[in-house]
């Protein structure tokens, strides 16, 4: 402060107008200000630069907090998650044996043996919509699905026989990530039985460009009236060399199905184009798959006269539905 004041009482006598010299305009410092302050102004433009340091000091503490605050919240959100995953993945390690849309599960039933008079299973759906539980066999089977200890399956229907002959068929709107649980056994007149258990799910309508996959169905419009739509093509293409079960379903119509090898010949024996052994007049073709290969196949209408919704969709299992052996 002494040589503050020191300089400017020095400046000042420097700039002192002496007789007959004319004032001098104070030069600039290199910063544009004048120099000659006095102390009291010095002393208050030093107390505005700390005002403003102090400002811009607790703007970034604000700042820096916050985003300590935020990572932190993070970091126990995802804690939170992981937590919850693997108490989710412990549950579902220790619940009943999991249905798949990639293999369905075989079942030997007994009835008065405690340990074999029903089968039970967990289902996890990965995406939300539409599922078809199907039983096949020759079999009397009955099927309950229950959601939250409650069961989904409408009154009298867990024997309803709408699958082939005395097999069930349930379809069902289930929620991506829930846990659904199956039970399979047979009915009070049958004493001993096996048979398939199979889950697919429908892909959106009119999904028509992406080939066919391991259990999810495909929905499509068929009509005789309309040429573009008297027929549905599409293709798959297999992961690994096996059986695989093609099978059709529709809305109360008849339908046919062709399969044409890569070569260009049909796979489909003569006259079992509309062999008629899915559910009602539906398609089931049992068929041999090489992997790689990309076969095609084509559904259409039996009838000249309807129209209607119709699905078709690859499954897989470790016997045949047709035979029930391996």
């Amino acid at each position: 402060m002494l040589m503050i004041l020191f300089n400017n009482m020095v400046q000042a006598e420097w700039n002192s107008v002496r007789p007959g010299e004319e004032a001098e305009t104070p030069a600039p410092n290199p910063a544009g200000e004048i120099t000659n302050l006095t102390a009291e102004e010095v002393e208050k433009a030093k107390n505005e630069e700390d005002r403003k340091r102090f400002e811009e000091a607790a703007k970034l503490l604000e700042a820096e907090t916050k985003r300590i605050a935020e990572e932190e919240a993070q970091r126990q959100a995802e804690e939170e998650e992981k937590r919850k995953a693997a108490e989710a993945a412990e549950a579902r390690a220790n619940d009943y044996p999991e249905l798949s849309l990639a293999m369905a599960k075989v079942l030997y039933l007994l009835r008065d043996d405690p340990e074999n008079s029903h089968r039970t299973f967990s289902f996890y759906p990965e995406v939300s919509g539409w599922h078809i539980f199907q039983t096949y066999g020759p079999s009397d089977t009955v099927m309950e699905i229950y959601h939250n200890e409650q069961s989904i399956v409408n009154t009298g229907k867990s024997d309803g026989d709408d699958g082939d002959d005395n097999n069930e068929l349930q379809h069902k709107y289930l929620e991506a990530g829930e846990r659904y649980v199956i039970q399979v056994y047979l009915q009070s007149k049958s004493w001993s039985g096996k048979a398939i258990l199979n889950v697919r799910a429908e892909e959106p309508f009119r999904e028509y460009e992406s080939p066919l996959t391991v259990g999810l169905a495909k929905k499509f419009w068929l009509s005789t009236d309309d040429y573009d739509q008297t027929h549905f093509t599409t293709t798959f293409t297999p992961e690994t060399t096996g059986r695989y079960n093609i099978e059709t379903y529709s809305a109360d119509e008849d339908t046919v199905m062709e399969i044409y090898h890569p070569d260009g010949y049909s796979m489909v024996a003569s006259g079992e184009s509309d062999g008629d052994r899915g559910v009602d007049d539906e398609e089931l073709q049992v068929k041999t798959f090489e992997v790689g290969k990309t076969y095609t196949i084509q559904v259409y209408m039996e009838d000249f006269d309807n129209d209607g919704y119709a699905w078709v969709h690859v499954w897989r299992s470790p016997w045949n539905p047709l035979t029930l052996a391996n």
